[in-house]
């Protein structure tokens, strides 16, 4: 079978080298791979501690089936601008994040296909099977996960290909297929305006809970088993799906008036959506 051609643009960043490496490393028979990098310090890291070469940009696109970019969201509008111009008609452009194309910053072509791919991490429902796996809380290094992906535009067949990259480069188990923006209401409005927030503040709460003496494994212990067991319950993986206790119900209650504002659904609305990427894209011009 003929190789899928790859060009990795932005290889020695952090995503760029997670991705590359699994293209590289885990799939040497079904990919050839060409690594674009113009950070000198990322340059030396490539060549020296992974013992890879360095592709000029032109040459890496003209040979390219398959782009992944991996470049920082707040570059994607500069950069896509750039590259976008030079690639060759019917190449698959894959952004990692999709924050630029809901934003519209990203150059699009008629000429090309465009798509994003996300990794879910490893959730703590996915049974690993051995310790490495395990200790893999990124995903991509073994640990089990899933991926989420969307067609911005361009051909279904040339995004089956594009499908086909990203769960290779991630690892993955499953590919969720969705919108862009469906991606985006996921990140950043259920991981991180949600998520992350509640979970920076429990690990604020761990560090009070030690400075009144209470031992810090016992409190993270204690937090992160709970976790667990109501993550469970709410989301319907307790077979019978119980019900917490009563005084659970008071306490979620009490907690929506002293922990959340009362108007925190809003972060759903597609204006807020918009406003919050806009201003993680741009935070020198906040819109909320």
């Amino acid at each position: 079978m003929e190789k899928i051609k790859v060009a990795v643009i932005g290889a020695g960043g952090k995503m760029g080298t997670r991705t590359s490496n699994n293209l590289v490393t885990k799939f040497p028979d079904k990919f050839d791979v060409k690594l674009v990098e113009t950070f000198p310090p990322a340059v030396e890291k490539i060549e020296k501690e992974r013992g890879l070469k360095v592709t000029p940009v032109q040459e890496a696109l003209d040979f390219a089936d398959v782009v992944i970019f991996a470049v920082p969201d707040t570059l994607i509008q500069k950069l896509s601008a750039e590259y976008v111009p030079l690639l060759k008609p019917g190449t698959v452009f894959l952004i990692l994040d999709p924050a630029a194309a809901v934003a519209k910053e990203l150059t699009l072509r008629d000429d090309c296909t465009f798509g994003v791919a996300h990794p879910c991490h490893p959730s703590f429902f996915k049974w690993q099977d051995t310790e490495e796996a395990y200790q893999d809380r990124f995903g991509g290094e073994g640990g089990h996960q899933d991926i989420v992906m969307s067609k911005i535009c361009g051909s279904d067949e040339k995004f089956a290909l594009a499908q086909e990259t990203a769960r290779c480069m991630y690892r993955a188990d499953n590919a969720f297929i969705m919108t862009s923006e469906q991606i985006a209401f996921l990140e950043p409005t259920l991981v991180e305006l949600l998520g992350a927030t509640c979970l920076y503040a429990m690990a604020e709460t761990v560090d009070e809970a030690e400075r009144r003496g209470i031992d810090r494994e016992a409190a993270v212990s204690f937090l992160t088993g709970h976790v667990f067991n109501l993550s469970a319950n709410f989301l319907g993986y307790l077979p019978g799906k119980p019900p917490v206790s009563d005084a659970c119900k008071v306490a979620i209650g009490l907690g929506d008036r002293l922990v959340l504002r009362d108007d925190w659904k809003k972060i759903w609305d597609d204006d807020v959506l918009k406003k919050v990427i806009a201003t993680m894209l741009h935070p020198e011009n906040p819109q909320i």
